[in-house]
């Protein structure tokens, strides 16, 4: 099958790439317990949490989305993460940049490519794999945020307990929906969707690790495709890291396992100062 990309020309690719945006946009308020700061530049979202090195939290998403990427655009992305204190951040291109001076732009201005991450995406509609027995899905409420966060937490290397609460703000706010999956009444994963319109997004999720291998993913992927059909969505999107056979990626291989297609691999070009 051909990419989306190929098949689909514009409003879905655009779809895709804002959803992402209209979810991790959430984090960075003002209200954020992290120092953070957001700002659209070149039709781009520029994300910071300069006081944390974690290139997932300080990021652009969607540059490319708007048109042609400028050479303004780079220098005032550059000058937002100086200001703010980054010590470093990446952009993503998304699939619309045409421009074949555009990477080597990036490389004169002193990015670099780091690596590669896919973007899937499947319809709603259509069957879904059955999940493991003994597993059971069930929402998260406001009082539970933190025990959510904390699962997430626990689940990625990012060493910074400050991140426990950025993570549980979310727990509440319009348009999320978060989740347990408990395995014989013993919570052993987490996961979240954002809806938007007409399009899903898997956000954070993650199994405590004592917990891996019993499906639980599966079910919280089950649970959310069959949230996001019910909420009239047509598409549900994610993203991960590129699946290779030097460096398979079990995110990716359990989302084409549940009817997941690649749309397309964007290029992570990282700065620093």
């Amino acid at each position: 099958m051909r990419a989306a990309v190929e098949l689909f020309e514009g409003e879905l690719i655009y779809a895709l790439e804002q959803s992402e945006i209209d979810y991790w946009s959430k984090y960075y308020t003002t209200r954020s317990p992290v120092k953070c700061y957001a700002n659209m530049i070149g039709g781009a979202f520029a994300a910071a949490v300069p006081g944390i090195d974690i290139l997932a939290l300080n990021r652009v998403i969607g540059l490319g989305l708007n048109g042609r990427i400028e050479s303004k655009s780079i220098d005032d992305i550059i000058n937002f993460y100086k200001l703010a204190g980054s010590k470093r951040f990446f952009v993503q291109l998304s699939p619309f940049f045409k421009e074949a001076d555009t990477e080597l732009m990036l490389l004169m201005k002193g990015f670099q490519l780091r690596n590669r991450w896919a973007k899937l995406f499947r319809s709603t509609s259509g069957s879904i794999p059955s999940v493991a027995s003994g597993l059971k899905v069930v929402p998260v409420d406001l009082s539970q945020a933190r025990e959510y966060a904390e699962i997430i937490y626990n689940c990625f290397d990012w060493q910074d307990e400050r991140l426990i609460d950025w993570l549980a703000q979310t727990v509440g706010m319009p348009g999320y929906r978060h989740y347990f999956a408990t395995y014989h009444g013993i919570t052993v994963a987490a996961a979240a969707l954002h809806i938007s319109g007409n399009t899903a997004s898997m956000a954070f999720a993650g199994t405590l690790k004592e917990f891996r291998g019993l499906g639980a993913q599966g079910a919280l992927l089950k649970a959310r495709i069959e949230d996001a059909r019910r909420a009239g969505c047509d598409y549900i999107i994610s993203e991960t890291g590129q699946d290779t056979p030097e460096k398979p990626v079990v995110s990716y291989r359990n989302m084409k396992r549940f009817g997941f297609e690649e749309a397309y691999l964007r290029k992570n070009w990282i700065f620093e100062f």
